[in-house]
């Protein structure tokens, strides 16, 4: 059983810093799709997009409808429903191998099957097309790619509302591909022919190279005019795949040539002047719970939805003596209710609109260039990135969630997540004035899979501590009320729905009413909670830093421990004495030196000879690991190539170190 969990599960980014080890629990969840074919009264507005084509039917069949109006599409120049029906139930009786005079060849129809009454009774039991377990057998039977769009009624009216809900089928030269519209109520389920992609989503797609992709408009005109142009260069060109290779093969390490920072330094000899990042940003919000319960299907219900109660950061402006110091801010929504809100606003030259969490990002942009000027280099050939790094605790999942409104801004861009919309490693945000970069990570992804709590304990200061707060029981409706009162919350309060039981224990109860002593009332505690969140975030993120310091690795480079992990490999190839343990310093190994000579350091040294069973053996394994790979193997070397691959050997040295082939330093 492990084995097949291992085999069949999905793997994700998360997973691949885990290793399995024993599963304890296990709980398998199966979802039935209904099945499609069901005629529903509201289809009309979709087709009403003039991209969207279906034809009544008294059987569900709507899945064999779209693809037959997809065939006779493509070979009539004006498609009659009769004819599409008819071929309808050719392709059914096909499908399904039902006997009778509906003989499908080469997708004609039969004249003859118009008065073939013998499929009806199957037609009339038919129960609909089962996507979860026909599918596979429907894309291999007809050779189609079959690409499922669905319907959001939230979003209706705006770019978004028609999405691609899944893809099915493999992709080859004389496969076709069959665009289809799903249509649910949650209890029945209709497809639709989609004639025109772009026209159904509003989004352009180059035709030719599938990369380039522009939102259909009809006020930005020159949008459109760019991808035509595009779509013309595109359409000359062969779309071959090509290899480009450098004029000289370039070692393979990416750990150092993705970070200029540490290219240039090696390449100049000066890597005695490399220091980390030691500036950055923590950030958390708070939220507040309305309860919704609402059914979103008969196994899904919502139980309540999140919105935003305040933000809070700590910024870490670093001294050259490894020192460092803390600006603490905090905004909250009790800030638009504010006399001068509209005055901060246009201090940042922000929309009247704007909420404040605009507000801010835009002080957050203004505070990144101070921590720029505090890490920058004196001298300023070597390149350093205008970029900062704002950290949150599991905020892949949550935090940047609620950030997505406020990235989209006149005043700042926004790149391309890594990552899903569902779980975002990161993002990038880029202020149009300054240029100033603030790129969003999760702090989690440095430790691994941990709460903030653990955290702090396992790698932080043991003086810091998370502090306990009221979730459940402020909402939309009354935070304005609860949280300006002085006394601290009851005991009682602290029971939580979903967690059925108190949230904290009666010890963290009483270390918060000492707490609570501190301040005025509920809102000034609110301030210290969410901010202390953000302060604590900052101990255990040093102590990494300087724990890859050592190694001449900038943590903050990297968006998680893998990708730490990762370099590490290559830096301890480089940087050797960086990873000398105590029992190895008898046997040193010296740095990297870009102006030193690594020919062969014992010219007496027994030179490579290329025999003629050596190279056989080398042929044939190339071939072999080819031919398993799936790769052609007509272009490969041969045992043919034996005299010219010899002397090569022979006239010729390694263009990286300068030093010539032997059997300590081969080919």
């Amino acid at each position: 059983m492990f084995k097949q969990l291992r085999e069949m599960m999905e793997m994700t980014y998360e997973d691949t810093k885990n290793l399995i080890v024993g599963i304890f629990n296990v709980m398998f969840a199966t979802y039935k799709l209904v099945d499609t074919g069901t005629r529903m009264p509201y289809l009309d507005k979709h087709v009403k997009q003039h991209s969207v084509h279906y034809i009544d039917s008294d059987y569900k069949i709507c899945f064999f409808i779209a693809l037959a109006y997809k065939i006779r599409s493509g070979i009539d120049t004006k498609v009659d429903h009769h004819s599409v029906i008819t071929f309808t139930k050719q392709l059914f009786a096909y499908y399904y191998r039902v006997k009778g005079r509906y003989q499908l060849f080469e997708y004609l129809y039969n004249d003859k099957a118009k008065k073939d009454q013998s499929l009806n009774k199957y037609l009339q039991n038919y129960q609909g097309f089962n996507i979860s377990t026909e599918m596979t057998q429907f894309t291999d039977t007809f050779n189609l790619v079959v690409n499922i769009f669905t319907y959001h009624d939230e979003l209706e009216g705006k770019t978004g509302q028609y999405r691609l809900f899944n893809s099915y089928g493999q992709l080859n030269n004389e496969s076709m591909t069959l665009d289809l519209l799903l249509i649910s109520d949650g209890s029945e389920q209709h497809v639709m022919y989609v004639s025109n992609v772009e026209k159904l989503t509003g989004v352009l797609i180059c035709p030719y190279c599938h990369d380039y992709v522009t939102i259909l408009s009809d006020t930005n005109k020159r949008a459109n005019e760019y991808f035509n142009t595009h779509v013309e260069k595109c359409k000359s060109s062969t779309h071959e795949p090509s290899i480009l290779l450098h004029d000289v093969p370039m070692p393979i390490c990416p750990a150092i040539l993705n970070h200029p920072t540490v290219e240039y330094l090696m390449a100049n000899g000066l890597m005695d002047q490399f220091k980390v990042q030691r500036g950055f940003i923590t950030y958390d919000f708070e939220t507040l719970s309305d309860q919704v319960m609402k059914n979103i299907t008969d196994q899904t219900t919502l139980l309540s939805q999140l919105s935003k109660l305040s933000i809070a950061s700590t910024e870490v402006y670093p001294n050259r003596d490894k020192s460092y110091e803390l600006v603490k801010r905090c905004y909250m929504l009790f800030d638009e209710l504010s006399d001068n809100y509209q005055e901060q606003l246009e201090a940042y030259e922000l929309p009247s609109n704007s909420s404040f969490v605009h507000l801010w990002l835009a002080q957050t942009f203004e505070s990144a260039e101070q921590i720029y000027e505090c890490m920058r280099y004196d001298d300023e050939n070597i390149p350093f990135d205008r970029c900062v790094k704002v950290l949150g605790w599991n905020s892949s999942r949550f935090d940047i969630a609620l950030l997505w409104d406020a990235l989209d801004c006149e005043l700042w861009t926004m790149g391309a997540p890594i990552g899903s919309l569902n779980n975002t490693k990161s993002i990038t945000v880029t202020h149009k004035k300054s240029h100033m970069k603030l790129q969003f990570i999760d702090a989690e992804n440095l430790f691994g899979p941990m709460s903030l709590k653990a955290c702090v304990n396992d790698y932080g200061d043991k003086t810091e501590h998370k502090d306990v707060f009221l979730y459940e029981l402020i909402n939309s409706k009354n935070w304005n009320e609860l949280l300006v009162k002085t006394e601290p919350f009851k005991y009682e309060y602290f029971k939580s729905q979903l967690k059925g039981g108190y949230s904290i224990t009666k010890d963290e109860y009483d270390q918060y009413l000492i707490e609570f002593k501190r301040f005025t009332n509920r809102l000034e505690f609110l301030k210290y909670y969410n901010t202390n969140d953000t302060e604590i975030m900052v101990k255990p993120l040093m102590n990494l830093i300087d724990t890859f310091e050592q190694f001449n690795i900038d943590v903050l480079h990297y968006i998680s421990i893998a990708s730490c992990a990762y370099a590490t490999k290559h830096y301890s190839t480089y940087f050797p004495s960086k990873f000398n343990l105590e029992s190895d310093k008898q046997t040193y190994y010296s740095d990297f030196d870009i102006n030193a000579d690594y020919s062969n350091p014992n010219p007496n040294v027994k030179p490579f000879e290329l025999t003629v069973g050596y190279w056989k053996s080398k042929c044939n394994h190339y071939k072999q690991q080819d031919y398993k790979a799936g790769r052609e193997t007509e272009k490969n070397v041969t045992a043919d190539d034996y005299d010219y691959y010899k002397q090569l050997f022979e006239t010729s040295v390694c263009s990286i170190c300068n030093a010539k082939f032997a059997y300590d330093n081969l080919p």
